[in-house]
């Protein structure tokens, strides 16, 4: 399993425990908040996660979407539930995770 791979489990298993599908978003802090720390403070970890999180995008597995907040705007981030089936192959691919997975 490559790099990549491994932060997209990350940030999908995320979004699924949280329950994070379609109309409901959470911030992208709170995703990038559970990668370990060697990707986040290095530089070529952090070119690994964002390309891990734009490949997401481009997938179109994760909606990414701008949100006023009190303090300005964020970008919010949700599963694509019209792509369920995509991303429940994908997760099974590495563990049994996919058992427990609830829409």
């Amino acid at each position: 399993m490559s790099e990549e791979e491994t932060i997209k489990k990350l940030v999908l298993q995320k979004l699924v425990r949280a329950n994070v599908w379609g109309g409901k978003h959470t911030p992208l802090d709170f995703v990038t908040k559970g990668i370990p720390e060697h990707y986040k403070n290095t530089h070529p970890g952090r070119k690994i996660v964002e390309k891990a999180i734009k490949n997401l995008i481009n997938d179109e597995w994760i909606i990414i979407l701008a949100k006023r907040t009190g303090s300005g705007s964020d970008e919010h981030v949700s599963l694509n539930p019209r792509k369920v089936s995509e991303i429940k192959q994908f997760l099974e691919k590495f563990n049994s995770y996919a058992k427990n997975f609830v829409v």
